[in-house]
């Protein structure tokens, strides 16, 4: 091999995994808080962009038959699931503080312990002035307590068909 020549193929990619694995990986902290742990992480769930679905509504669990949802879209706009009814109106985020404009929702009737659940989200969602994320999950408050607790929404399947 004459000195101006590069180094054989095998070398080369070698060289070149060397270098590029370490900046796929990212430093995080264990469940123990420790430093050091280095995987892949997924991104973390923000208040925009991402769908919730409550997982407690004051000290209620809501049905998986009938969990309502949230998402807030960066331009202000809120919409979900209230449990019969979807729903939507605007939102305003401004550091920890969340004021919801009116919200509207579609009419359809369901059983009436879905519609009161309903009605329950819809009230509480309107008393909301502070959110949080912790632990990977938003926690709404009325500025006194968490009056709901929201967890990622999966993200959906893969569509099996092709």
């Amino acid at each position: 091999m004459s000195p101006a020549s590069s180094p054989p193929r095998p070398c080369r990619i070698a060289l070149a995994l060397t270098l590029l694995l370490p900046a796929c990986a990212q430093t995080t902290h264990d469940h123990a808080g420790a430093p050091g742990s280095t995987h892949a992480a997924s991104p973390a769930p923000t208040i925009t962009g991402s769908e919730w679905r409550c997982s407690r509504l004051g000290n209620v669990t809501p049905p998986a038959d009938c969990m309502p949802t949230f998402m807030l879209s960066a331009d202000g706009k809120a919409s979900g699931f209230a449990g019969v009814n979807r729903w939507f109106g605007t939102c305003t985020a401004n550091g920890a503080s969340l004021a919801f404009g009116p919200l509207v929702a579609t009419r359809m009737a369901g059983p009436p312990a879905k519609m009161e659940l309903e009605q329950q989200y819809l009230r509480v969602m309107a008393t909301v002035t502070q959110w949080t994320i912790a632990d990977g999950k938003l926690r709404l408050s009325d500025g006194t307590s968490v009056v709901a607790e929201f967890e990622p929404m999966p993200a959906a399947a893969p569509d099996a068909k092709h």
